[in-house]
This record gives C-alpha cells, sequence and structure tokens, in this order.
C-alpha cells in the first residue's frame, strides 16, 4: 500500500530542476554549495552531469553556484556572491517563508526559537537570519531548561513531526507565555505524517524509502515506529529484508522528500513479488508476470499487432494475420534493441526494464532479431513493396540511437544522431506505428492511398503520439536527468499536456466527421472511448489522483486493448 504523498516535495523538485534547466545553458561549470537535496541516488547523478558539490566557499568561481533547497544564512550567501560566479538561489520556497519571519521579527528585537534538529542545514541558514539571538531546540529537556529575557518568536524546521513540535511549542509558552508561534511545518511534510499515522493503521508493517541523511525520511520511520509498527528504512531496494517481510501479509510504503520516483517503483515492485506470510503464489505470479510483459515490451508490441487490425478495419480491408505478426515482430525488436544502443538513459526513467536487461540482454537480443528476422520473412511473402519498406523502417529503428552524423555537421548542428532531436522519439515512434499498421497492409493487399488512408494514418498517428507523449510526462523528471530531449523534457508538462488535448480534439473530429464526408469507414466513431480513455488516464495524473509507476504504464499500454475490443463486431464481420 502506498503513500499518495511518497516522493519529491515541491521544494525538492524545484531544486532539481533548476539544476537541470542550468545545466543546458551554463558551459563555466556548474556546482551547488552543499549537497542539493540528501538522496545519494540523485546527487550521483548529477555527478554524473557534471555538477559537482561545493564544501567550501571558494575564493574565486566561474559558471554558477547553486544554493541548494535547504537554504544558507545570508552572510554566506554575501560571500558566495564575491566570489565571481553567477548565484542561482533554489532554496525551498517554504524555507524563504521562514526565513522572512525570522528576519522580520529579528529586527524588532525578538529571539528566534527554532525547533529542529541541530546542525541540519536548514536549521544552519535559518541561524544565519536569527543571529546573535537564535536557539535551536530538539527536544523537550532541551526546552524545560530554556532561559529567556527578551521577547520571542517559535518557529519549526520545515519538516520536523508537527506533534513534537505542538508538544515543544506548548512547554516554552508554558514557562515564557506570550512568545509568538508560527508552525512553519510544510503542508508536504505535514500530510506525509498523516498519512504515516493512518497506513500504520491499515498495515502490518512499514517501509520507508529514502536517503540517511535525510531529517524527514528518518522522521517518517521515527512516527512509524511510535504507531507501533514495525519500520524498515531503505535506501534502495537492495536493501530490503525480504526474509522479514514475508512474515507480513500487508506492508505500507511511503518516501522522503528527496526520494526520486524510480527508487520508490524499484521498492514496490520487488515488494509485489514476494508473497506474504498467508498470501500464497497466486498475487505475487500474478504482479510477476504483469512486470514480465511491461519488461520485455511484450505487451506493447501485442498492442502494436492488434493496432493493425482496427487500422485494416478502419480502411474496410480484411484483417489478416500477417499483419498482426508484422507489426507485433517489428515493434517488439524494435523496442528491444533500441535499449542496447541506449540502456544509460534507461537506467533511472525506466528502471523496471533495466533490472530486466542486466540479466536477460543476450537471450533477448537473440529472441529480438529472430523475430524481427521473422517479420521480415512474413513481410517478403506480401510482396517486394511491403518488404522494402520494412527493412527500411528497421534500418531507420536500429540506427535511431546511433550516432550517424558526420563531425562537421554534426558540430554545426550541436546532435550526433536522431535521438537528439528535441521531441524526436515520440514523433519517429508514432510514424513507424502508422507506417507498420497501416501502410504495410495496404502495400501487401496492393490497395491504393486514398482518403480514407490517409485520415486512418492520421488517427493512428494521433493515437499512437497522444500516449507517447504522455509516457514522457510520467517519466520527464527522470529524462531530464539523464538528459533526454523528449516532448515535455523541451516544452515543459503543461505545454505538453494542453498539445495532447488539442490532439485529442482532432481525434474526435476525424472520428465523428470525418464518416460524413467519407474519408473513414462509417463506423470509426466505436473508437471514440479510446480517446475519453486517454484523457482520463492524463487527468488523473496530473492532477495527483494517481503515480507514475508500472501500474499506470500498464494501464497506459491497454488503449490498443481498448481499441481492439471496440472493433471486434467489425473485425469479425470482415
Amino acid at each position: 500500500m502506498l503513500a499518495q504523498h511518497a516522493g519529491f516535495c515541491m521544494g525538492v523538485r524545484r531544486a532539481v530542476e533548476t539544476t537541470l534547466d542550468l545545466l543546458h545553458h551554463e558551459q563555466h561549470g556548474l556546482a551547488t554549495f552543499g549537497p542539493l537535496i540528501h538522496n545519494p541516488q540523485v546527487l550521483d547523478l548529477l555527478k554524473d552531469r557534471g555538477v559537482t558539490i561545493l564544501s567550501e566557499v571558494p575564493k574565486h568561481a566561474e559558471g554558477s553556484i547553486i544554493i541548494r533547497a535547504h537554504g544558507v544564512p545570508p552572510q554566506q550567501k554575501k560571500i558566495l556572491e564575491a566570489t565571481g560566479a553567477k548565484i542561482k538561489d533554489a532554496t525551498c520556497p517554504r524555507v524563504l517563508k521562514v526565513q522572512a519571519i525570522i528576519k522580520k521579527h529579528h529586527k524588532k528585537g525578538y529571539t528566534t526559537i527554532i525547533i529542529g534538529d541541530r546542525n541540519h542545514a536548514e536549521v544552519d541558514g535559518l541561524l544565519g537570519y536569527a543571529a546573535p539571538s537564535g536557539i535551536v531546540i530538539s527536544n523537550e529537556q532541551e526546552a524545560r531548561a530554556l532561559k529567556l529575557d527578551t521577547p520571542y518568536i517559535i518557529v519549526s524546521q520545515t519538516t520536523q513531526d508537527e506533534k513534537s513540535f505542538d508538544a515543544i511549542s506548548q512547554l516554552i509558552l508554558s514557562h515564557h507565555p506570550e512568545g509568538k508561534v508560527f508552525n512553519t511545518i510544510c503542508d508536504s511534510t505535514h500530510k506525509r505524517q498523516d498519512e504515516v499515522r493512518n497506513l500504520c493503521g491499515q498495515v502490518e508493517a512499514m517501509v520507508v524509502v529514502g536517503g540517511r541523511s535525510s531529517a524527514n525520511t528518518m522522521r517518517l520511520g521515527e512516527i512509524a515506529a511510535s504507531m507501533g509498527c514495525p519500520v524498515f528504512v531503505v535506501e534502495t531496494e537492495d536493501e530490503l529484508d525480504l526474509n522479514a517481510l514475508r512474515q507480513y501479509n500487508i506492508v505500507g510504503v511511503t518516501a522522503g522528500a528527496s526520494t526520486p520516483t524510480w527508487m520508490i517503483n524499484r521498492v514496490v515492485r520487488t515488494l509485489e513479488s514476494v508473497p506474504g506470510k498467508n498470501q500464497g503464489l497466486i498475487l505475487p505470479s500474478l504482479a510477476r508476470f504483469f512486470w514480465m510483459l511491461l519488461a520485455t515490451n511484450l505487451y506493447v508490441s501485442l498492442g502494436g499487432g492488434l493496432l493493425a487490425l482496427v487500422a485494416c478495419t478502419m480502411q474496410n480491408i480484411p484483417p489478416r494475420s500477417e499483419f498482426f505478426f508484422i507489426a507485433c515482430g517489428y515493434l517488439f525488436a524494435m523496442h528491444n534493441l533500441n535499449r542496447f544502443t541506449d540502456r544509460k538513459s534507461d537506467k533511472f526513467s525506466d528502471p523496471l526494464q533495466t533490472i530486466f536487461y542486466r540479466r536477460y540482454r543476450w537471450p533477448l537480443f537473440l529472441l529480438s532479431t529472430l523475430t524481427l528476422t521473422g517479420a521480415i520473412a512474413v513481410a517478403a511473402g506480401l510482396g517486394q513493396r511491403p518488404l522494402l519498406l520494412l527493412i527500411a523502417m528497421s534500418v531507420f529503428g536500429i540506427l535511431y540511437n546511433v550516432p550517424i552524423f558526420p563531425k562537421p555537421l554534426s558540430q554545426l548542428l550541436k546532435i550526433r544522431g536522431l535521438k537528439e532531436i528535441p521531441g524526436s522519439k515520440t514523433l519517429f515512434v508514432s510514424l513507424a506505428w502508422a507506417f507498420v499498421s497501416v501502410l504495410i497492409p495496404l502495400l501487401g493487399q496492393k490497395i491504393a492511398f486514398t482518403a480514407i488512408s490517409a485520415s486512418t494514418f492520421l488517427f493512428i498517428f494521433l493515437l499512437v503520439y497522444v500516449r507517447s507523449a504522455l509516457l514522457d510526462v510520467f517519466e520527464v523528471l527522470g529524462d531530464r536527468l539523464v538528459g533526454k530531449e523528449t516532448l515535455p523534457v523541451n516544452i515543459g508538462e503543461k505545454k505538453t499536456m494542453t498539445l495532447l488535448h488539442i490532439l485529442m480534439l482532432l481525434q474526435t473530429i476525424i472520428l465523428l466527421l470525418f464518416p460524413l464526408t467519407g474519408w473513414i469507414n462509417n463506423n470509426a466513431y466505436h473508437l471514440l472511448p479510446t480517446v475519453l480513455y486517454l484523457f482520463i488516464i492524463g487527468h488523473l495524473y496530473t492532477t495527483n489522483k494517481v503515480r507514475q509507476g508500472a501500474k499506470l504504464e500498464f494501464a497506459l499500454e491497454s488503449v490498443f486493448l481498448l481499441a481492439t475490443a471496440l472493433s471486434i463486431p467489425t473485425i469479425y464481420c470482415q
């Protein structure tokens, strides 16, 4: 059972995205003053992209220095600005709010009491705004020993336990009345802590995912333990104590604010594959089966094969098994073979397939090669033109991730291959699906390309484009971290979703109006639910009703099965 608010909070996401934005523009080096966030996996990935971590302020610096999400004391910020580097402040807006409260009251002579973890980066930054009259209180014992002789305010580290903050602040007020209390715990922290308390009443054990240097991660574990729930705090799925977890039937999962989605997904997938104490093997086996369908790209390839049959019905072409096998075989091979030339970028944005490929990459390579050979052989049986088209598509697909541009041209264009063209992945994938679903059957039946063919091609292209772009939206942060040039990476998630809504409207127009003009099969309107289905999935994700992960991906890929189910009467009649 996964907590809804697990994973990156707004402040952490903002800090990471600020760093990634600067990576595209900064030519003279990029560094963060201290760790950007408290997650070693993300920090290692940023290090691979060339982001260094400064532990001390240099005398002179070039390029840009980013102030991390926790903030820094104002004196330290001035020293950083004096280095000559460009300073980009990525302090969390919630922390900036606390700094403003302290600054305002410090000018009026108030002492600031910060309820938080001594020596934590955020607390050190807040103390800088309260100096020299700032006091850190970490527990009730320190609160009882507190002595005050000036007006004071109480604020909180933004990731403090709310119940602890209330107890300590009330204790201070009982000894020193008339202090001003500002509950500056951020909403994200509040929601996570409430979720943990609620989950502990529904599960038998809790797994908390996050860096051990993350205060809010460790605090979630402490809250769960205080509720009497067995707690397992892990950074990665490799640290899970599976033997101990087998004792429980229901396990809850939450994560700290600095934990990326892919790490949570890996932990959840591992837990789903482990049978509980009284569960038997059916549910874990089903979970592994569905995961295998996604990891091998078999599920999406089967969907592509069925989509070729749907395209036949839209053009009034009798569906044939050859069309299914060509589309399914080609898509299976291309999806898998491309991963052999682009494994690095999948490490974080597509962890399910990465785990699978580590173990079975060579058998899968052989199977993909045989499948592509089989698809080409079947195409040869349909004639020369389908054969040549499929061979050309296969060569193009295999070369997509390979640097193919000559050095002078690559220096001029600043790209080495097709995959580095911004937004090219979604475009080329959609074109390939439309070619194999629409043109191969046309050429195989020796039928002329008509207005109906063009309308069908456009609809299939748009269907796959929306589906592929939604996948890119789900994985946008991981793609940005590894440097992928997808559509949402280049224009942003909001603009991408606006574009997809426009394309869905165009799909609806095609299905409703084109039959009236004779440009598409009169029964094409039966595919309207596929457009609504894609809209609902996108809406649920953008409104945080569902989370990115294997289940959401499986649901999205099921749009092709839905299209097939809606077309069964037509397929049967033909």
